[in-house]
């Protein structure tokens, strides 16, 4: 019979199979089984191309956007994998202080908002330490790493903004969606993570984009913009909020407005 793996609960468990006394089945009547033939395969070559025409021309090609794993102030969300026992999986972490400042300013709004961290300075400054210590691998000693009483500060006047203010009580972090854009030109689906939505009797009523940018771009904003708004379409929310945090600057996003206002 086939073993347990060394290091598996069934070798660790005793479950006293040993003692279980020995199944006896000499009393039971065999079962006539009856095989059934399968029918022949009449399939032509021609056949097969027809009917491979006819699947390709109602199946449907579906773009996913994953703009999480575009934004430079996010981990990607990684594929399932499978791994031996024993074996780790590999992970690519951020080299440097590139992105860190970005992924740190996130984590640390999202613990906010949970209640795992505590809203004084020098608790979000002592988070913002470790987290670096645990994202930035091989940094040159020369580079200027992100200051955590910057990122502190940066964090307490983003939650001071008035609109932010308001808005605090109804939000929820990391919100999970998943849905098939139907204003989109081409047949596109969108799987990602909003910042935080802000919900109103269990129903969502803004979208929240916090952004690290110290001086975005024309461009960026755009961007930005375009995947606030496609957060609308997918949620049926209104409106959205992308916050660039290190300027406290707010843009205002809506549906029927992608490119947001000032």
């Amino acid at each position: 019979m086939p073993q347990a793996e060394q290091r598996s609960w069934a070798r660790i468990v005793d479950l006293a199979h040993r003692d279980l006394p020995q199944l006896a089945v000499s009393h039971l009547t065999p079962v006539i089984r009856v095989t059934d033939l399968e029918a022949a395969n009449t399939q032509t070559q021609e056949v097969f191309a027809t009917e491979g025409a006819v699947i390709a021309a109602a199946a449907t090609p579906l773009q996913w956007l994953r703009p999480s794993d575009h934004d430079p102030d996010r981990m990607p969300i990684g594929e399932v994998i499978a791994i031996e026992p024993g074996d780790a999986p590999e992970t690519e972490l951020p080299v440097g202080a590139g992105r860190v400042r970005g992924l740190v300013l996130h984590k640390l709004m999202e613990e906010l908002f949970t209640g795992e961290l505590v809203e004084e300075r020098s608790d979000i400054a002592a988070r913002a330490r470790l987290l670096m210590t645990q994202l930035i691998i091989d940094a040159d000693e020369d580079a200027q790493l992100p200051d955590p009483e910057e990122i502190a500060a940066t964090i307490e006047r983003t939650l001071a903004l008035p609109e932010i203010a308001r808005l605090r009580p109804s939000l929820v972090p990391e919100w999970p969606i998943y849905a098939i854009l139907s204003a989109s030109s081409e047949p596109a689906a969108l799987a990602g993570r909003i910042d935080a939505i802000g919900l109103q009797d269990n129903q969502p009523v803004v979208v929240v984009d916090w952004k690290s940018d110290v001086s975005p771009s024309e461009q960026d904003v755009r961007g930005h913009s375009a995947q606030v708004a496609n957060y609308l379409h997918a949620t049926g929310v209104p409106r959205g909020a992308i916050v660039y945090m290190t300027t406290g600057v707010i843009r205002w996003v809506t549906a029927s407005t992608p490119q947001g206002d000032a």
